[in-house]
């Protein structure tokens, strides 16, 4: 028998811990006009990350196992595009570097991938970190190479995040990982993703193995966004390391539950991030069983679809909710005002080398809707587009879009 209340079953989550504070965003006001704590001024952000790893994360499990694993991804993976497709939902891929690849051969010895350095300690299996490595191709072993399927992410219509999953998914714990190692397997993938116009901005921690102290080394890659675990906060404000890279807190994972309707608890859990103002995230393995995806995450897909449409949440990408966090924290406004004019001078110290130009949203109080809303950028003042502009009128606010680099926001009345 499954729980029907919500209620109850919220009081359940709660007695479990499920609830304890995480972050929460500081207001940035400047003499009444706001820079919103997320993208539209939407209560809560919503994000999702898929483990995108093939045969790497079971290597040290039986091969029949293992191939099962990464048969599964190759056959689930059409499928779970097209549903995000089909609602226009944008997801994090976690990439196992090594999957880029089109082929690899072994090098002098018979060793595969000689130039990259092994684990310190091999805690997973016996012999040598790529001693599965087939050293073929993706057409040969597809369960080991699949630039074929990360092609398809970069040409759906919905903006993916690419992000790394380390090159060889390696444990960053520090027993079993050393500097030069991670330097080398970030740079790795670094390499590998240039060919397709790619580069890392997010990283999934290997099972889920976090480990701070490479934070600066990270930064430094141009890492600007972290998966994290932690044991009691799972709703939190994306935090922000000292080096410039933000920890994007887990929620949950997706799965089914015995007890409940695992949508129910989805829907719990993104209304407590709404009142907190807090970040929600979901993580999911491609090489879960189809019907998984058929019945849980279609459900869940269409509901976060169904939130975005009345403006409450931001469905986003690691990197780009990471972006808008920093944007939002190297902004200050100075705010002049008129009989008939306000402007809103816009500085921002955001480097855009890293974090690139994301938008951010401006709260203006509108209690006199404007004639008309200038901005401006690179020089140039022009009328913005509409659709970067919404007049709340339960509010009495008007929301404006600009990049982190518009220089200016002018309203006339």
């Amino acid at each position: 028998m499954k729980i029907a209340s919500q209620e109850f079953l919220k009081a359940i989550f709660t007695l479990k811990g499920n609830f304890a504070q995480g972050h929460v965003p500081t207001r940035k006001v400047f003499a009444g006009v706001e820079v919103a704590p997320f993208k539209n001024n939407a209560e809560a952000s919503v994000s999702i990350s898929g483990d995108f790893e093939h045969n790497w994360a079971f290597r040290a499990w039986p091969s029949e196992v293992r191939n099962l694993k990464g048969t599964n991804e190759r056959a689930n993976f059409p499928y779970i595009l097209r549903l995000l497709e089909e609602y226009a939902i944008p997801v994090t891929w976690a990439t196992v570097g090594h999957l880029f690849l089109e082929s690899c051969e072994r090098g002098a010895g018979g060793v595969a991938h000689p130039n990259m350095p092994r684990p310190p300690v091999n805690g997973r299996f016996q012999g040598d970190w790529y001693t599965h490595d087939p050293c073929t191709n993706f057409r040969e072993d597809p369960l080991w190479y699949a630039p074929d399927l990360i092609q398809d992410i970069i040409e759906s219509n919905v903006p993916h995040e690419i992000a790394t999953h380390s090159f060889s998914h390696i444990d960053f714990s520090p027993r079993y990982s050393n500097r030069e190692l991670v330097q080398r397997e970030i740079e790795e993938c670094i390499r590998v993703m240039e060919p397709f116009s790619l580069r890392p901005r997010s990283l999934v921690f290997p099972h889920n193995k976090t480990e701070y102290s490479y934070a600066k080394q990270l930064a430094d890659l141009n890492i600007i966004a972290l998966r994290h675990r932690d044991k009691k906060v799972r709703l939190s404000y994306p935090e922000r390391l000292e080096p410039g890279i933000y920890k994007i807190y887990e929620s949950m994972n997706l799965r089914s539950a015995g007890h409940y309707d695992y949508l129910d608890k989805v829907k719990i859990f993104v209304e407590e991030a709404a009142k907190r103002h807090a970040a929600y995230h979901i993580f999911f393995h491609p090489s879960d069983p189809a019907d998984l995806f058929e019945d849980e995450f279609r459900r869940i897909v269409k509901y976060l679809h169904e939130e975005r449409e009345k403006r409450r949440i931001w469905v986003t990408t690691m990197g780009e909710l990471a972006a808008y966090c920093e944007a939002r924290e190297s902004i200050n406004l100075q705010v002049t005002r008129t009989q008939n004019q306000m402007d809103v001078i816009i500085e921002s110290s955001l480097n855009k080398a890293k974090f690139g130009d994301p938008e951010v949203s401006i709260l203006i109080p509108d209690k006199i809707a404007p004639n008309k809303t200038l901005v401006e950028t690179n020089g140039i003042l022009q009328e913005l587009n509409r659709e970067n502009l919404y007049v709340d009128d339960q509010k009495q606010q008007l929301l404006v879009n600009v990049t982190a680099s518009s220089r200016m926001i002018r309203l006339l009345f």
